[in-house]
């Protein structure tokens, strides 16, 4: 995909935020955008359930964010 299709798609998974919350964050609000080449590394075990996600940026390794989820 190109960085403007991805752009579009981002867009449409932001959407969510729009629903349902009192003071919505607006998508179209949000004009600077950026594309950053990630990598998700995944932490689980054979005996657990549950695991945990950390997103890096792919050239830096900088933090993105990082999600547990539980058994």
């Amino acid at each position: 995909m190109t960085h403007d299709e991805l752009i579009a798609k981002a867009r449409e998974h932001a959407a969510v935020f729009e629903r349902g919350a009192p003071l919505p964050a607006r998508v179209a609000e949000f004009t600077r955008t950026r594309v950053r080449e990630a990598v998700l590394i995944y932490f689980g075990s054979d005996g657990r359930d549950d695991y945990i996600e950390i997103l890096l940026d792919r050239e830096t390794g900088d933090f993105i964010t990082a999600s547990y989820s539980p058994p």
